[in-house]
């Protein structure tokens, strides 16, 4: 059998991501890759769901010089593939993926315009990812039968700060986990964020996206970064829900802070995730 080939590379935004050399990911069962606004995304949907209108949708966005196919391949940035809890507990994942982020690395590198110059050619351009992500869980909703008071996103690094954007901007999530990534955009106010609930994890030693703010030491990225404490000033102030959870002895690498939640918490990152949106099924 052909062996996969890995090679690390430094993320945009963040931290050293594993990327396979070696043709597409074997998806998991109940898994299709789909399309939507000229790019692929990969729908996972469980073979026990509820009835049709009833149904949750988690988004699930991949940090810079990511891709959703290496999230949903346990490849990279596997503590945001959420496809067992979602069986067990039966809510439906997808995984987007962003435009190109750099002109030298190919159309496989991919980031997101989270705002305030991150990330990349994503931003450079100007994508409108925040009507790029709406549109295509509208998208999903008419065909999967899902309710649109229970859409819920994650995001690591790049995809974190996405994920606060479309709170900050959107009514589209009710919940959010936002991991290694505050809110970036140059705005003291976020009306459509009321009511929201975000939950915001950070390694305390992050020297690629400081929990401090500011450029970080590591990474390709220049940009200089919103704080923690911003983004929750911001938000809170702004009727949302914010919670800061800053996990000792981690660093930016999403499998660092997921290996300290498991030590302390005992959960993993989509264990965590799932119970903060309310879709962890009773124990019977």
């Amino acid at each position: 059998m052909a062996q996969s080939r890995h090679v690390a590379l430094p993320v945009l935004a963040g931290t050293m991501l594993l990327v396979s050399l070696w043709g597409a990911t074997a998806l998991a069962r109940d898994s299709v890759v789909e399309s939507y606004g000229g790019r692929e995304m990969i729908v996972h949907a469980p073979d026990r769901l509820p009835a049709a209108g009833s149904r949750a949708l988690v988004v699930v966005l991949h940090g810079g010089l990511g891709n959703a196919d290496r999230i949903a391949g346990r490849q990279a940035e596997s503590g945001l593939n959420m496809d067992a809890i979602a069986d067990r507990n039966g809510f439906i994942v997808v995984y987007l993926n962003g435009t190109p982020v750099t002109r030298n690395l190919g159309g496989r590198f991919l980031g997101w315009n989270a705002g305030g110059g991150c990330c990349g050619m994503s931003a450079q351009n100007n994508v409108d990812d925040v009507a790029y992500i709406t549109g295509a869980v509208d998208d999903l909703a008419r065909r999967y039968g899902i309710d649109r008071s229970r859409v819920y996103g994650i995001g690591h690094s790049n995809g974190a700060m996405m994920t606060q954007r479309i709170v900050c901007e959107t009514r589209l999530y009710a919940a959010a986990v936002a991991i290694s990534g505050p809110l970036n955009l140059e705005t003291s106010r976020c009306p459509s964020a009321r009511g929201a609930r975000i939950l915001s994890i950070h390694g305390a030693d992050d020297q690629n996206v400081p929990v401090a703010g500011g450029r970080g030491q590591k990474g390709l990225s220049r940009t200089a970064y919103s704080s923690e404490d911003r983004s929750r000033q911001v938000l809170t102030g702004s009727g949302a829900a914010y919670t800061l959870e800053i996990v000792t002895g981690a660093d930016h690498r999403l499998d660092d802070i997921e290996a300290a939640i498991q030590k302390t918490e005992g959960v993993t990152i989509a264990e965590k995730a799932a119970a903060f949106f309310g879709l962890v099924k009773p124990r019977s």
